[in-house]
């Protein structure tokens, strides 16, 4: 009877060992589906992972770039649109609170797809020595919240999770051993600024010994400027008027006109070549005018050019006045006619433009008077 029980109670004993054992196993495989399941929807898996730091050494201040490179089983950049793809990159927002940190400033972020390989690369500067670690983030969301699309169904509850590895920003202080502030350097000099110096002092002193001689014969300089400009002016007024004695010669009017312009020509020339009006002095005071004007100091070619002017007034006055008076009837007719024989008027023009060349130089050949 006892054998019985004992029996009953390992069988009974053993049928509850059976049942615990099936329920805990079918625990545990559903805790695995589950925990496999969760795996599924917190990351996608990444394969080939890799991270370079540019430049390898960072210190403060620096601008360093962390490239993050991964291969992903899906298109990340799904439902992005293409205007938002520039050659493969897609810039992000720095201003997600990922990147708000106090020890670092983030200046960009981009993800590039070259191939199958993504690159997240994270431009940003360093405030703080020491170890810098950066936050996870979900870039899937990160992408889509840039773009301002929503995310495609199949990406929706599979969350793309970056995890960055430390930086360790570099001190300058203990790299160079400096414990104490260096006093100031004096600014530095580019090679040949000594000599380009002392060439300004110098062109500097003499620019003030020319202004000084310029001061000291500053009335010397001005009258020989004067008398260069007033001798230009005569060359020029010489020119126009053996110009306007040339055309007066081929122009075809009567005797009377061309004594008339003659007078006219010769009395300008005079009156800009003396500064004095010689407009409606009469023949014969002309040359004692110009010898007054002078103080008597001409060659004696210039002497000989006043009379040769002196005696075509008069002969042009004769011309011009003479015509039909008593004078102009006498014999022989050739010699008291008022009118130029043949020839004549050529011979007034040359001597005219000889004595303005000869009045316009003197016998060393320079500007005179």
């Amino acid at each position: 009877m006892i054998s019985f029980f004992r029996h009953k109670a390992a069988f009974v004993l053993f049928l509850l060992a059976g049942i615990l054992s099936a329920e805990k196993q079918a625990f545990c495989e559903n805790a695995q589906d589950e925990l496999a399941s969760r795996n599924v929807s917190l990351n996608l898996a990444m394969e080939d992972v890799s991270q370079i730091l540019i430049p390898k050494e960072v210190y403060v201040g620096d601008t360093a770039e962390l490239r993050f490179s991964f291969n992903a089983p899906v298109d990340l950049f799904a439902g992005v649109p293409a205007e938002k793809i520039n050659d493969g990159e897609l810039l992000l927002n720095t201003e997600s609170s990922s990147f708000r940190m106090q020890n670092y400033d983030v200046k960009q972020v981009s993800l590039r797809l070259i191939g199958r390989t993504y690159t997240l690369s994270l431009v940003f500067v360093p405030w703080v020595t020491g170890t810098i670690k950066f936050p996870a983030f979900d870039l899937n969301a990160l992408i889509h919240s840039e773009t301002k699309v929503s995310i495609p169904a199949e990406l929706a509850d599979k969350p793309f999770v970056i995890e960055l590895q430390p930086v360790e920003v570099l001190s300058l202080v203990k790299k160079y051993n400096a414990l104490t502030l260096r006093s100031p350097l004096p600014p530095s000099l580019l090679p040949g600024t000594n000599y380009i110096v002392w060439s300004l002092i110098i062109l500097v002193i003499l620019l003030i010994f020319a202004v000084i001689f310029v001061l000291a014969k500053f009335p010397m300089i001005s009258e020989k400027i004067y008398s260069l400009s007033d001798s230009l002016a005569h060359v020029k007024n010489a020119r126009q008027t053996k110009h306007k004695i040339r055309a007066l010669l081929k122009k075809k009017c009567s005797d009377t006109e061309f004594a008339q312009q003659w007078q006219t020509i010769t009395r300008k020339y005079l009156s800009a070549r003396f500064s004095t009006p010689f407009n409606s002095i009469a023949t014969n005071s002309i040359a004692k005018r110009i010898m007054n004007v002078t103080g008597n100091f001409m060659s004696g070619e210039q002497e000989d050019s006043v009379i040769s002017l002196t005696s075509l007034f008069t002969r042009t006055d004769y011309i011009r006045f003479a015509r039909d008076s008593i004078d102009s009837r006498l014999l022989p007719a050739e010699e008291h006619e008022a009118a130029f024989y043949p020839g004549e008027k050529e011979v007034i023009a040359k001597l005219t433009i000889d004595a303005i060349s000869n009045l316009e130089a003197n016998p060393k050949g320079e500007f005179s008077l």
